[in-house]
């Protein structure tokens, strides 16, 4: 994959701005699971003030510690000397990277709560880092552009200990059926609420009357479709929000997600996103959910999506073995490729039989001329790894015995 060389948008005052506001908007939400940061803040806001009064700098209003709070999720003293760490915003991270620059920004606040809590009269609560976690993930501190899909789950969150679940599934569910039969993509929030609702509803939440409703299940399918729309779309294919999307619907049991999330992971997210070892676990463990299920055949709705499974497979497992380089790996990935081929020939999925002949019998006069060169590549590289080379030319044996009877 060519790359391609972008100049990082820093975080300048303008995003450490927007940064400042969000945090202030989330904690004024007085969402449940984070009420000890609220409190945190006011308390700290307390102590500024009293601070700022004995040196007669305090005006008559409180102002608020956001500023404090930001700086010291960056690893900062103050607020005003951010810029000139000149820190990329996410947008320009690996998705590694960003996982590692998340987890570094909720240990340093959870280190403020815990160095300044005594002080302020607080005992910081058990579960401290865990809580850090979830809010960093949420507030986005350092992202140019606010996903809100974190946010609207803690919404749902609300609206389930309410008993509102009910409302937002009669406001979403229509939206998502009228969309199914034409080719309109719906906004993102009707998308987030209805994702949001798959993620946190239960039998009870939802009431039985609804759960038990062929809407339900009606409403999955179709949050699906529209889900996935969203996530092609310009604004978002190549972004991680394009890939959160897909793994919450894939988390939510919609096993077509986690093929589309493994085809992100593997060449359609922006390079710096771009995740091979990702890709395969992700495959991996779609492929052993399918192998696993009682009724694959109904797993999907149409063929063309069944044999995408495969397909995906195939050509993330293909892309491996080509960079493989440890024995017991090109064995390994050659066995899961020949046993996927095999199996997916045997459901008349096109292509698959000529793949895997291919790989045990290049030489076969059938498959010359047939545009294989890049199949019969690999098995040339299979031949330089005695163990994988045996298991092709076994395997090559009963192939074309089965062949002659």
């Amino acid at each position: 994959m060519q790359e391609t060389n972008v100049t990082p948008r820093l975080f300048d005052s303008e995003v450490q701005n927007s940064s400042e506001k969000r945090l202030r908007v989330l904690l004024e939400a007085n969402y449940p699971r984070f009420s000890a940061l609220r409190e945190f803040e006011q308390k700290l806001s307390e102590a500024e003030h009293d601070l700022r009064r004995v040196e007669g700098r305090a005006g008559k209003k409180v102002l608020p510690a956001t500023k404090t709070i930001v700086a010291a999720t960056l690893g900062c003293e103050l607020f005003k000397d951010l810029a000139n760490l000149e820190i990329p915003v996410d947008e320009h991270l690996g998705i590694t990277e960003l996982e590692k620059r998340r987890s570094q920004q909720a240990s340093f606040l959870s280190a403020l709560i815990s160095e300044k809590s005594l002080a302020l009269g607080l005992v910081p609560p058990s579960s401290v880092d865990e809580i850090c976690r979830e809010f960093v993930e949420m507030w986005q501190p350092t992202a140019r552009t606010y996903d809100e899909l974190a946010r609207t789950l803690h919404r749902a969150l609300q609206a389930k200990i309410a008993g509102e679940l009910p409302e937002w599934f009669n406001r979403v569910a229509p939206k998502l059926e009228a969309a199914s039969y034409s080719s309109e993509i719906l906004p993102k929030a009707v998308v987030y609420e209805a994702l949001a609702l798959l993620r946190v509803a239960d039998e009870v939440s939802l009431t039985p009357a609804i759960w038990y409703k062929l809407a339900r299940p009606a409403m999955r399918e179709n949050l699906g479709i529209a889900a996935t729309a969203l996530a092609n779309t310009s604004e978002f294919s190549k972004t991680g929000r394009a890939a959160s999307i897909l793994n919450l619907l894939w988390e939510s049991g919609i096993m077509y997600a986690g093929i589309h999330l493994a085809r992100m992971h593997h060449d359609l997210l922006a390079s710096n996103r771009i995740n091979l070892q990702r890709a395969e676990q992700v495959i991996d463990q779609v492929f052993r959910q399918y192998e696993a299920s009682p009724n694959r055949s109904g797993i999907f709705t149409t063929a063309e999506s069944h044999a995408e499974l495969f397909q995906t497979y195939n050509t993330i497992k293909i892309d491996a073995l080509r960079n493989a380089e440890e024995p017991s790996r090109v064995l390994q990935l050659t066995q899961e490729i020949l046993a996927a081929g095999t199996y997916a020939a045997r459901l008349g999925f096109e292509g698959f039989a000529a793949c895997v002949m291919s790989i045990l019998a290049p030489n076969l006069p059938e498959l010359q001329g047939q545009g294989n060169e890049e199949i019969f590549a690999l098995r040339e590289k299979i031949s330089g790894y005695p163990e994988a080379e045996a298991f092709c030319r076994h395997s090559s044996e009963l192939a074309l015995a089965n062949r002659r009877r």
